[in-house]
């Protein structure tokens, strides 16, 4: 298959094939001249109609077994008493540990929803306050010229401070396997029962609320902060295509502004 072979033309039928002309010598070496739209790869993946599977949410699966450890956790101690000479202090810090749980469930929900546009593996959408790998790349790569000539920026700092929650593999994997050998030991401490007890310590249960807390501050933090670097970007860039027109102003632009809809700061500004 052929990317032209994919369009279906049927120069069989005489119809059809008597609309087609040869392009005239000049606009064939018009054509000829012109720089490649695509490269090898490309043209073969247009050809064959492969355009897809480029691109992988690298948090998904983290993010995935924490939802799950999490769901393990709040069901755990759903109705469990503890036996301990502190039984009340520590039933209660279960019970809170259960509800904290449950709520990361939902915080990794939002965490995987901005990972995925991060990572290109869903469509924009109808979004436009998410950051999304498209329009964050685009805006980056205007904003590394601007930044750099307007504050001598020499990083890449303007794209990608766009995909900081994307980049949080390791630290998530490493929480994970803490709070999935802590949630193990919460479960082993549980003999069924009417209720449930549990020789579960406060100490434990201080320690797993604690990873609770840094997977849902991670979670949380970082979503949040790549989203206002987002809008941050289209605000700069929505300033950026007010003022770019006015510096090329032709002579009778320039009259109609000075003469008659220019305001004072304008004027200023581009007869300066």
């Amino acid at each position: 298959m052929s990317i032209y072979g994919r369009l279906g033309f049927n120069s069989t039928d005489p119809t059809t094939d008597s609309t087609v002309t040869d392009y005239s010598s000049g606009v064939a070496n018009n054509i000829a001249l012109m720089p490649s739209l695509l490269n090898q790869w490309q043209t073969e993946d247009i050809a064959n109609s492969s355009v897809n599977g480029y691109f992988v949410n690298p948090v998904a699966g983290v993010t995935a077994t924490i939802s799950s450890t999490m769901n393990s956790i709040n069901a755990a101690t759903i109705g469990v008493n503890v036996q301990s000479t502190i039984s009340s202090t520590v039933t209660q810090a279960l019970h809170d540990l259960g509800n904290s749980a449950a709520s990361v469930v939902s915080t990794a929900g939002n965490y995987l929803y901005v990972t995925n546009r991060e990572s290109n593996v869903v469509d924009p959408g109808t979004d436009t306050t998410t950051v999304h790998y498209k329009i964050a790349i685009g805006y980056g790569k205007i904003l590394s010229y601007m930044t750099y000539q307007s504050d001598g920026i020499q990083n890449n700092s303007p794209i990608m401070g766009n995909f900081t929650s994307i980049t949080l593999g390791n630290t998530l994997n490493t929480l994970s396997n803490t709070l999935s050998t802590q949630q193990i030991a919460l479960s082993a401490s549980i003999t069924m029962g009417s209720p449930n007890t549990s020789d579960f310590t406060l100490a434990q249960t201080q320690d797993l609320q604690n990873t609770v807390s840094s997977i849902s501050t991670l979670m949380t933090k970082y979503p949040a902060q790549d989203n206002a670097f987002f809008n941050n970007s289209k605000s700069v860039i929505s300033d950026y295509s007010t003022v770019s027109p006015l510096a090329e102003m032709g002579s009778t632009e320039k009259m109609l502004v000075n003469k008659y809809i220019g305001t004072d700061k304008l004027k200023t500004r581009i007869n300066s």
